[in-house]
């Protein structure tokens, strides 16, 4: 089931406006928490394909976590040794990272930094723009009572995006499994005699069956061509590269659109204003084809948003360290992890912690990038990520 086939359950009449800013909202209003076991935007290969899987800004996590809907986690998985569930890496922000004695690297600094980098990186060149990522999402409350405990579901999504708009491109997924959220969640499933399938009920006809084992990957010819930055317009790949390679001139672009989007109609400079234009710049940089002198002018336009802050060197969920940075507007929080050695992005989680909820029961998202490069490796079906 896709985006738009789950809103038609609350507006029927509104073909392709589930991929809105609005549209995405009202999803986590419309679709009950059992209807969440399938991971909205992370759809069978042809449904949703993953270059307009979900939009960072647009997730509604706040209205998520009232309605109980899925989201996603970076919540680290108990690092003992286990044969039965998939193991995971993980960490939280933790330590500063210093620059020398003395001196902590500022989120200015890191993103400045990143923007040098990409500025300088080389032109790629390939067949396809080749994405694959891992997304991590839950919790999904399983048992009763004081056994009661919370599994995370992951998936890999992969896609391969023509160059030549001649040919093909292709896109896939492959479920990777459920596990226990955490240590505490652990303890309990291994005290229900640790099973490894869940029957879980949904809001419709398909009864909904979790399993510790990865699924089978697919493998689907999209039926149109690639489409980038949904929320700014669905751009092809020729408006991607020609988008603006000065950070006052790209800004502008983007936050007109925030102001004069039938959906949102924020002024510029405001704290709504500023929040999506983090978060449409970092879809940019997260998994979008642009040529390396726009790359540099979105980390440059992110450095000088108000109220961004590091979060010095933290770990991804697969264990890979970088630089991360925070911005926080009212209930929501993202957090981007940045390589220090390529300035790509290695992963994207958004929080939402509504008034009255404490911090451990907040909802998550986020995705990995494991590849995002110009390559001309032959689409195939998503195989299980390495350890």
């Amino acid at each position: 089931m896709n985006i738009d086939d789950l809103v038609r359950r609350g507006r029927p009449d509104s073909t392709g406006w589930a991929r809105s800013e609005t549209g995405r909202r009202a999803l986590d209003r419309v679709v009950t928490a059992a209807s969440a076991g399938e991971p909205a935007g992370v759809g069978r290969a042809g449904a949703s394909r993953p270059a307009l899987r979900w939009s960072f800004l647009a997730t509604g996590l706040a209205g998520a976590a009232a309605a109980g809907v899925l989201a996603v986690s970076i919540v680290a998985a108990p690092q003992e040794a286990r044969t039965d569930v998939p193991p995971v890496a993980g960490g939280q922000p933790g330590t500063t990272h210093s620059a020398g004695a003395g001196t902590t690297l500022t989120a200015r600094d890191i993103l400045l930094a990143a923007a040098n980098r990409a500025e300088r990186a080389p032109a790629e060149s390939g067949r396809y723009w080749h994405v694959k990522t891992v997304d991590v999402y839950g919790p999904v409350r399983v048992g009763t009572g004081a056994g009661a405990y919370s599994l995370l579901r992951s998936s890999v999504s992969e896609s391969w995006d023509a160059g030549d708009p001649r040919d093909a491109s292709w896109s896939g997924s492959r479920e990777l499994g459920a596990r226990p959220r955490g240590a505490d969640d652990e303890r309990a499933w291994r005290a229900a005699g640790s099973p490894t399938t869940w029957d879980i009920a949904v809001d419709g006809p398909t009864k909904l069956v979790l399993s510790t084992q990865p699924g089978k990957g697919d493998l689907s010819r999209d039926p149109e061509s690639p489409r980038y930055l949904e929320d700014l317009g669905e751009l092809t790949l020729e408006q991607v590269r020609l988008l603006p390679t000065e950070p006052g001139a790209l800004r502008g672009w983007v936050t007109d659109r925030i102001r004069t989007g039938k959906d949102t109609g924020y002024a510029a400079g405001s704290a709504q204003s500023d929040r999506m234009l983090f978060g449409y710049l970092s879809r940019l940089l997260l998994d979008t084809p642009a040529p390396p002198k726009v790359r540099a002018a979105a980390f440059r336009i992110l450095a000088d948003i108000p109220g961004v802050r590091s979060l010095g060197t933290v770990q991804d969920e697969r264990g890979r360290s970088g630089q991360g940075v925070e911005f926080r507007s009212g209930a929501e929080t993202e957090w981007l992890i940045v390589d220090p050695a390529t300035h790509r992005l290695l992963a994207s989680k958004i929080v939402s912690t509504p008034k009255g909820v404490p911090a451990s029961g907040g909802k998550e998202r986020s995705t990995l990038v494991l590849t995002a490069e110009w390559s001309d490796a032959a689409p195939q079906a998503p195989t299980l990520p390495q350890q």
